[in-house]
Order: C-alpha cells, then sequence, then structure tokens
C-alpha cells in the first residue's frame, strides 16, 4: 500500500512538473507577444503622425497656391 502511495505521489510530482514547464513556455511567448505588439502599436502612431503631417502640409500648400494665383 505505502509503495502505491509512493508511486502515485510520484507520478503526480511529474505531472506538475511538466505542468509548470509549459506555464512557463506560456509566460515567455505572452512576453514575446507583447513586446511585438508594442512595436506594431509604436509604428502604427508614427506611422500615422506622418500622415498626418503629410496631410497638413498638402493643405497649407494648396491653400498657399490657390490664394497666390487667385489673386492674380
Amino acid at each position: 500500500m505505502t509503495e502505491e502511495i509512493l508511486l502515485a505521489i510520484g507520478r503526480l510530482e511529474g505531472k506538475v512538473d511538466a505542468m509548470l514547464g509549459m506555464v512557463r513556455m506560456q509566460e515567455e511567448q505572452l512576453r514575446m507577444h507583447d513586446e511585438r505588439i508594442r512595436e506594431l502599436e509604436h509604428s502604427k502612431a508614427f506611422l500615422m503622425g506622418i500622415a498626418a503631417l503629410a496631410g497638413g502640409a498638402t493643405s497649407t500648400g494648396v491653400t498657399l497656391i490657390l490664394k497666390h494665383f487667385g489673386n492674380h
């Protein structure tokens, strides 16, 4: 009876160790995904800023050109 209990405890320890290893792997994957998502978000914000700047510059340029040629 005691041997059976010890064997069952050993199996449980093995399963717990395996589960802890899987949890560590998942935590590492989540960390890597967080980093990749953060990089994508920063890139998107940067590109949106550039697009806004280009749109504003274009609008100002067109307005100045129209005012210049409208007065002649």
